[in-house]
């Protein structure tokens, strides 16, 4: 059973100011369709890196979730490929690349049809099995 994090900015539903994103699960990732508001701008009609970072480590953190670890992020690296826009749909897809005693190695993507918008590698610390 999946814990719930009601607070959480990216996923919690009762964060007043949070996305509130809900995330599926197939194939071994974490899924998630989501359009951000013009608020969440760093420049002008484009996305702030910080929010797509938060989405991409929140995908990574939801699949280790997802096979009932508890792990913290140590290492985030994430490749800005395109700027995401305001309003606009897309998908961001996490996955355990590998899985260790202590730690779980994670890639993320943020996409829509055949454009990569923006993609992660993360190392997590396992708290909790």
């Amino acid at each position: 059973m999946e814990q719930v994090y009601e607070n959480c900015f990216v996923c919690g539903k009762k964060n007043p100011i949070g996305l509130k994103m809900s995330f599926n699960y197939q194939d071994k990732l974490a899924t998630a369709s989501f359009a951000l508001p013009k608020h969440l701008e760093g420049y002008d009609g484009i996305i702030h890196g910080g929010i797509v970072s938060a989405i991409l480590d929140e995908a990574m953190a939801k699949i280790i979730l997802h096979n009932n670890i508890k792990a913290f992020t140590v290492n985030l690296n994430v490749d800005f490929k395109k700027p995401l826009k305001p309003e606009h749909p897309y998908v961001v897809e996490g996955s355990i690349s590998v899985l260790r005693k202590k730690t779980v190695l994670t890639t993320a993507s943020i996409f829509d049809g055949n454009t990569i918008y923006a993609t992660a590698a993360a190392k997590f610390f396992i708290v909790e099995k």
